[in-house]
Parts: structure tokens; sequence; C-alpha cells
């Protein structure tokens, strides 16, 4: 018979996307016996073997250090990139260096060296029961929602493929090409992820999708071999609180996302991580998340209401900006850090930059017990 002590020992994680597994792993090794409940039939589904950036600008604390503290390996593809190139809206041109690696390249979805994979695997060795095509529909008692976006605060259309061109990393600011977004051209050792990033005008997807391979031909010729098309999403917000009850947020279900620029794997992952720290010490989740977090995710939030109210003379400015750095990774820091002047924004950006993404699926007034709702949340 499991006594009482074994009883609050079990915890259920609802999403085994990287902030879920990283929350999994992390009970586990203190301790607790954790099950993984997952939708889709493995971890990743939602990505096509696509490059993404854990971006390793906004803190002094190399990212690699900070998993590492964490107890998180590297036993997945993590390729360092020092800079890159960058194009402005009258087609500027400007080579970005760092001497430090400014982000870390990473595939996502099923492939074996693929962040996700990883992941699982870290969690598996762990001792996590990871339940596949296990679509949880309430919760009781305590445990942690992990499960992703709900929808598009802004949308990605790109293509993988194998390309002979060297390394490297090429963005374009250009609404025409990614309205409100950017689009960007990654390689790594013969694979690329071409990709535009789009904070509005969805229905103008396909079009950008083609300027975006005809800008970048006329800049870079390539060569697609075995190309894949893919299509993404990301979901962002600050919520006053990310606890529900006795159910805890992380990652894009609690609308932990970069709103600039969409790098939020290093958010998920350390939301994960805090989270379940917040379990094993019992203390406030909302505490450890509003220290770490929140001042990086209000900076972005003023970041985006300045992208979205002056178009192309920002990203002018910040071409201008960006044209004296002979290191960039402190200036970066410095745009993603919050400041007196941002604090002086931060009461606009929270009116201009609203999530699109409602809820009003919930029928429950009291004792809500749905994986997805945020009726008392937001």
């Amino acid at each position: 018979m499991e006594t009482q002590s074994m009883a609050k020992k079990e915890m259920e994680i609802v999403g085994a996307g990287p902030s879920g597994l990283v929350a999994a792993m992390t009970l586990q090794k203190a301790g607790f016996q954790v099950k993984v409940y997952e939708a889709r039939k493995d971890v990743g589904c939602r990505f096509h073997g696509d490059f993404q950036g854990i971006e390793n600008w906004s803190q002094e604390e190399d990212i690699l250090e900070t998993l590492d503290k964490m107890g998180i390996a590297i036993n997945f593809r993590c390729g360092p990139f020092y800079g890159g190139r960058i194009y402005g809206p009258t087609g500027e041109q400007l080579d970005l260096q760092s001497k430090t690696p400014l982000f870390y390249l990473v595939r996502r979805g099923q492939v074996p060296d693929s962040l996700d994979q990883g992941l699982k695997t870290q969690a598996l060795e762990a001792g996590v029961e990871i339940l596949f095509e296990h679509r949880k529909k309430t919760i009781e008692g305590r445990a942690i929602t992990a499960t992703g976006p709900k929808g598009a605060d802004a949308i990605a259309k790109g293509v993988t493929f194998h390309t002979d061109l060297p390394d490297q990393s090429l963005t374009i600011l250009d609404d025409e090409i990614a309205p409100g977004g950017y689009a960007y051209f990654l390689i790594h050792e013969g694979l690329a992820t071409m990709a535009t990033v789009l904070f509005r005008d969805y229905h103008q997807e396909k079009a950008c999708f083609e300027k975006m391979k005809q800008a970048f031909q006329k800049l870079i010729p390539y060569k697609m071999s075995d190309p894949r098309e893919f299509g993404g999403f990301g979901n962002f917000y600050i919520a006053k609180s990310e606890e529900h009850g006795p159910r805890l947020y992380i990652g894009e279900s609690a609308g932990f996302q970069d709103f600039l620029w969409g790098f939020g794997m290093r958010y998920a992952m350390v939301s994960g991580y805090l989270a379940a720290q917040s379990i094993i010490r019992n203390t406030s989740y909302d505490a450890l998340w509003k220290a770490q977090l929140l001042p990086f995710l209000q900076a972005g939030m003023v970041n985006r209401m300045l992208i979205d109210r002056f178009g192309a003379t920002a990203y002018r400015i910040l071409m201008k900006q960006l044209k004296g750095q002979a290191e960039i990774r402190p200036f970066m820091k410095e745009k993603y850090s919050m400041s007196f002047k941002k604090s002086l924004l931060l009461p606009l950006a929270k009116r201009h930059v609203q999530s699109r993404v409602k809820d009003e699926r919930c029928i429950h007034p009291t004792n809500c017990d749905c994986v997805w709702c945020r009726c008392a949340k937001v």
C-alpha cells in the first residue's frame, strides 16, 4: 500500500515538448514518479527536422552553462553560431560578429539528432514514464501543463533541404517578405532551413514564401536537394499568474515566448526547470518565473510594439544601430533587457500587444479541470 508521502511524490505533466520534458526529468531526479502525457505519437511532431536557434544574447551566462546547471546534457545537434549577415528593408547588408556564440543551432522534430529526441532520451533514462497518443482531457490534483501554443500570434512558412553551401546564417528584415517579422536562411553541415516569419497579414503566407525564396536566390544562389516544406506558429502573452489552482503552466502554454523574434526555447526549458523547482522546494512558481523571465518578456513586448508601430522605419533605425557594433552580443543583451525608457513604454505595449488567441470554451465557473483552459490565468 502506498503511503501518503509516496502519493505526494507522484506528478503528472501534460505535454512532452522541451518545457515538459525538462520539468519531468528534473522532478524524476528529485525522487518524484513522473508521468508525461503526450497526445501525439512521438515528441517533436509539430516540427519537420528544421533548424531553430536557441538565443544566447539575452543573458550574460551562456545557455549551455545554464542547461548544464539544470542537469541537461547536450546529446543533440547544437552548433554555435558567432554571427551572421543581415539585410535591411532597402537592401543594405551588415555582417554581425560575436566573440562568443550568438545563438546555438538545433534541429526540431522526430529526426534522431533533434533537441526533442535528445530531451526525450534523457527523460526516459532518468526514469520518466511517457505515455504517447494519450490525450489528457482533465487533470485532478497538482500537475504541470506544457501543451504548447494554442494558436497563432505569429506564423512561419519554410522549407528544409540539402545544400552544398557552407555553414552560415542570413536574415532579411522586409515587410514585403515577412510582415512584421523576418526571413532567415540557416545552413549547417549540408542541411538548410529557409523560412519567413509573419506577425501579421497571414493570408500573404504563400506569396511571402515565394518572395523569400527569390530574395535569397539573388543574395546567395542556391540549389535545393530533397526540399520539404513546413509551417509553424507561435503564441505569446504575459499572464498575471501561471498558477491555476494546483496547476502550473510552462513554455508556450504559459505564453513564454520572445515577442520580438520568437526565440522561445530558452524560456521554455528554463520555465520547466523553475516549475519543477517550485514543487521540489515547495515555493511559489510565480515568484520564480517573474524573477527570472518576466523582465525579458516585458522588454520583448516593448520591442514588438515599436516594430509594429514603426515598421520599416524601426528596421532602418535598427540597421543604423547595428552598423556601429564591433561586438553584437552586448548590444543584443541591452535590447532584450528592461530599462527606464522601456518601463515608461510598457503600459502602452501591454495595450498594444495582445494575444490573438482566445479560449472561450471553458464552462466551469469554479474548480476548472480543463487541460487547455486559461480562464483564471489571464
